[in-house]
């Protein structure tokens, strides 16, 4: 399959490989004609539904097949066109109308047996399946211990985290990546190396600093144990930790995703960021070199909530990889990774 993805990735001009790594958020309730036109000029293939959306399963169904339809020649082979939400559940969760589970929070979730756990995530993931959509940036797979509680506000505040121990969240994230795969939908785990710990939310403060998680922590067996299972994707904060680089925010750390992640860990597949468009935490950065500090650390899926700013960033990937070799070789290995996954969603 890395043979396949290879050569048709090497099919590929430059500033098709770069478009093809980015994910562009859409509204839940359906793509305007000009966000598509453009994201089918660009070669864009990947799209975030965003926001909250009452409409049914059918009529989502319906919004989701005119961006395939539309978006699907820019991907090589007939493969799929990346189509995500955030269907954790309470708070969390974009698709609110009929047809659609009404998931609670992670934190009761947690509190089911593995067995109604599983059955109900069967649920979500065919529901989304239908409706057309084959990623959900879910499990969370942050460890926000008790003695934190609710001061963790990007986690705790809305019950999004599954147990307050890495054995309780470990159990509970491979039950649902499971559940979620066999439905036909990849599932994306989150947020390495750990949110539990923090005190703000990256998508509102700026400054947001994990100074505990190391190499050794208990809070990345979650991680671990998704990895061994070996069919989900993972997501990267946009927290910075100390106790792994001092120096960069998690998304623009080369020690964490591919020393920390790829090499330490063993992870081979598509490491996708959280929105870098409108987090806090990373909005002194150039919004195009957001995508390529990404891309540089060792990413795979540089996400944006924005079409227009996603488009932003695939012209910067494209730029950067034509002024420099060593750039245009990570473009290149990102986009084989990510056909892979496409190969694999066949």
């Amino acid at each position: 399959m890395r043979a396949q993805a290879e050569e048709l990735v090497d099919q590929m001009t430059v500033e098709q490989q770069a478009a093809s790594l980015v994910m562009a958020g859409v509204p839940a309730t359906g793509a305007s004609t000009g966000e598509l036109k453009a994201m089918k000029e660009q070669g864009i293939s990947n799209v975030f539904l965003r926001g909250r959306s009452q409409l049914s399963l059918k009529q989502t169904a319906t919004k989701v097949g005119a961006i395939t339809k539309t978006l699907k020649s820019n991907v090589p082979e007939d493969l799929a066109v990346w189509v995500a939400t955030d269907q954790e559940g309470g708070f969390v969760r974009v698709l609110q109308g009929s047809g659609f589970t009404e998931l609670p929070t992670a934190t009761k979730q947690g509190q089911w047996s593995s067995e109604k756990l599983a059955s109900n995530i069967t649920q979500v993931g065919e529901e989304l399946a239908e409706a057309g959509i084959n990623v959900n940036l879910a499990p969370v797979a942050d460890v926000v211990p008790a003695k934190i509680g609710t001061k963790n506000a990007p986690i705790r505040y809305f019950g999004r985290q599954y147990g307050n121990t890495a054995e309780t969240v470990t159990s509970a994230i491979t039950t649902v990546t499971d559940a979620l795969n066999s439905a036909g939908v990849q599932p994306v785990v989150k947020h390495f190396p750990g949110l539990g710990r923090v005190a703000k939310n990256t998508d509102t403060s700026s400054g947001v600093t994990d100074t505990v998680i190391g190499t050794d922590a208990t809070d990345l067996e979650p991680f671990k144990e998704a990895i061994d299972q070996g069919n989900s994707w993972i997501m990267i904060s946009n927290a910075r930790y100390t106790e792994l680089d001092a120096q960069n925010d998690a998304p623009f750390s080369e020690k964490i995703i591919t020393g920390l992640l790829r090499q330490d860990m063993g992870y081979e597949g598509v490491v996708i960021s959280d929105d870098l468009c409108e987090a806090k935490q990373i909005a002194s950065v150039d919004m195009g070199q957001r995508a390529v500090k990404f891309v540089e650390a060792g990413g795979t899926v540089p996400l944006c909530v924005n079409s227009d700013q996603a488009i932003v960033m695939a012209k910067a990937l494209s730029n950067e990889a034509k002024k420099d070799q060593k750039f245009a070789d990570k473009v290149r290995e990102a986009a084989v990774v990510e056909l892979e996954a496409k190969l694999r969603q066949q």
